[in-house]
């Protein structure tokens, strides 16, 4: 009888990433902060983008 074949990697639970391209491990952490910190790490990819996208000051 031949041996069963694993599924592909976005199949098995271990994946890091599930069928749609998403990082299990970020999905995790996210959902190990608090509310509360999990609002200042959004809040700090807000800030960031917008310092990116502010003009130099004269």
């Amino acid at each position: 009888m031949p041996e069963p074949l694993d599924p592909p990697a976005e199949e098995r639970d271990d994946s890091p990433y599930d069928e749609n391209g998403v990082d299990r491990s970020l999905v995790r952490w996210m959902l190990s902060l608090s509310p509360t910190e999990r609002l200042a790490q959004v809040q700090g990819a807000i800030d960031l983008i917008m310092s990116v996208r502010e003009p130099p000051a004269p």
